[in-house]
């Protein structure tokens, strides 16, 4: 979604500049990120829902192949002075297929970006995202 200005004060919010990949397309991603096709869920059912959010469930398209992690100097955060890669690589765990819960909000409240991939809405999230795996 975009806001575009009219001229004067006003603006107008529209999904005229979204990203679009034509479905031929193949996608390949990079580090740990993923990209995540949000399925239409009832999650009232099986849940009991304390707060008014939900989880966001999706289908996984596209995974890198992982990341080395950040390490810090320093277990607290605002006493951080350094920061560097690790010398170990991470694999991501996560496989094209999976379906996953991303936890949280519903799709409005995440600030992952979006695209649309043929005619459907998918995600762009990372793997510290993804709060399990649904088998």
């Amino acid at each position: 979604m975009s806001i575009r200005s009219t001229g004067g004060r006003s603006a107008e919010l529209s999904w005229d500049s979204l990203t679009r990949v034509p479905i031929d397309k193949h996608i390949r991603c990079r580090r740990d990120y993923l990209i995540v096709e949000p399925l239409k869920v009832d999650h009232g059912v099986s849940f009991e829902v304390i707060e008014h959010t939900k989880p966001l469930r999706g289908v996984v398209k596209a995974v890198g192949p992982g990341c080395y992690p950040k390490r810090y100097d320093h277990p607290d955060k605002h006493s951080r002075t350094k920061t560097w890669d690790s010398k170990t690589f991470q694999p991501t765990e996560v496989k094209p297929g999976d379906v996953i819960e991303l936890g949280g909000y519903d799709f409005g409240g995440y600030a992952f970006q979006t695209f649309l991939w043929g005619d459907k809405m998918h995600l762009i999230c990372r793997e510290g995202d993804v709060s399990g795996v649904v088998e």
